[in-house]
């Protein structure tokens, strides 16, 4: 039970520290950061279609 409230918290954190710093990213920096959101978006999908296949 505690991991799910160190994950439901370090999510929040997380976005607010990328959303305060990102304005500092040169854009390269921020077209990584949104493929690599896109990237695991995509992996996670494939994982999760997959599962439901087979």
């Amino acid at each position: 039970m505690p991991k799910y409230v160190i994950i439901g918290l370090a999510i929040p954190v997380l976005l607010f520290i990328i959303m305060h710093f990102w304005g500092k990213f040169n854009e390269k920096t921020k077209n990584r950061i949104v493929a690599l959101i896109f990237g695991v978006i995509a992996v996670a999908f494939v994982l999760l279609i997959s599962l439901l296949i087979f």
